[in-house]
């Protein structure tokens, strides 16, 4: 096939995936499911990945997304930094490294129960970046491919969870009218947030720091909002445009070829994702009991990993949005500062 021929080809991929995506998000908005902005792409992803389509978002166009998901992490922080969310600070510390050890501890386990090779199991179930954590993986000798599968459903697994949790315990929720996807336009807040997206995107290319991409916009951002400095503004339509990309993205990760290599071993993976997922719904249930939350916000906030999922539920459903987020955004830095040294440690053992 001709180079212009792939091209069409991949064009007409691209026209397929967004018309698709196109008719489904209206649908599952109409029917009040939490999150359809994600659900949607990622569910068309899935079936475009599975039907063979061999397109991906462009890795700026994602690392763009994660910058705008940052900023949106920024507006629901910045506002409720004060006094309150210090307080609960040791206890969101507390919660981030029971999760931190949980993956590990799980992934220790299921290497000694043979399911997989140490250093595998302990990336693969580690609650970061999938991407992070395939890199980290493939430095240490284990198997990147089985990572990214592992990291990918754990992650499909934690939105489809949260999804149908909140629609279950919150019914249907609200459909916007058009007006709120069309505001009035806010050119200082907007380049304001397109400024601290810069710094998202500078931090990952320059830096080799990917998840400085939601990290930096996210914190200082917030930071600046607390302090009164900015008050950036994400258009809805912005939002909807990165949550689109990041769908396709975990979706389009699913193709034949992968679960057929991997089709072994998938009801394990399946059953590791699970364990890891209700040792963090039980460590929720805890949570929602000491802090005096409703159990929904204790288990979006101690899901391990999708803080880009997480962030677009809870922005649909009735819940303590800044407490959710600054746990996840804790649980992440965790992450990075110990989560290396954490599954070295582990993998070496158990190796």
């Amino acid at each position: 096939m001709s180079a212009m021929a792939k091209a069409g080809a991949k064009a007409g991929q691209w026209l397929l995936l967004g018309l698709a995506t196109a008719a489904l998000v209206p649908g599952l908005k109409l029917a009040g499911v939490p999150a359809a902005l994600l659900l949607g792409p990622l569910l068309v992803g899935i079936a475009c990945g599975l039907a063979g389509f061999a397109i991906r978002p462009p890795k700026l166009g994602l690392l763009c997304s994660y910058t705008i998901i940052g900023c949106l992490v920024a507006v629901a922080l910045g506002g409720a930094v004060g006094p309150a969310m210090l307080a609960r600070l040791p206890l969101l510390l507390a919660m981030g490294a029971i999760t931190l050890l949980a993956s590990g501890g799980l992934g220790w386990l299921v290497a000694r129960w043979g399911w997989f090779h140490g250093t595998t199991a302990v990336w693969g179930l580690s609650p970061g970046g999938a991407a992070g954590m395939v890199a980290l993986a493939q430095e240490q000798g284990g198997d990147g491919r089985m990572v990214a599968i592992i990291q990918y459903l754990r992650i499909l697994l934690v939105t489809g969870s949260a999804i149908a949790l909140a629609h279950m315990l919150t019914g249907s929720a609200a459909t916007p009218p058009l007006a709120s996807w069309l505001p009035a336009p806010d050119l200082p807040g907007l380049l304001e947030t397109l400024g601290l997206a810069s710094l998202g995107v500078v931090a990952a290319r320059l830096f080799r720091f990917p998840a400085g991409a939601f990290l930096v916009p996210g914190l200082i951002g917030a930071a600046l909002i607390a302090a009164g400095w900015t008050r950036p503004a994400v258009p809805p339509l912005l939002a909807a445009a990165a949550y689109a990309i990041i769908g396709w993205n975990i979706g389009l990760s699913f193709t034949r070829d992968t679960l057929t290599d991997c089709a072994r071993a998938l009801p394990r993976i399946l059953l590791a994702c699970a364990l890891l997922i209700g040792l963090c719904a039980g460590l929720g249930v805890l949570v929602s009991l000491i802090c005096d939350v409703d159990w929904l916000t204790g288990y979006l906030a101690t899901t391990p990993g999708g803080i880009d999922a997480i962030l677009i539920i809870g922005t649909t459903v009735p819940v303590d949005l800044p407490f959710i987020l600054s746990a996840q955004v804790l649980r992440v830095l965790l992450v990075l500062l110990v989560g290396p040294a954490l599954a070295t440690y582990v993998a070496r053992h158990v190796n």
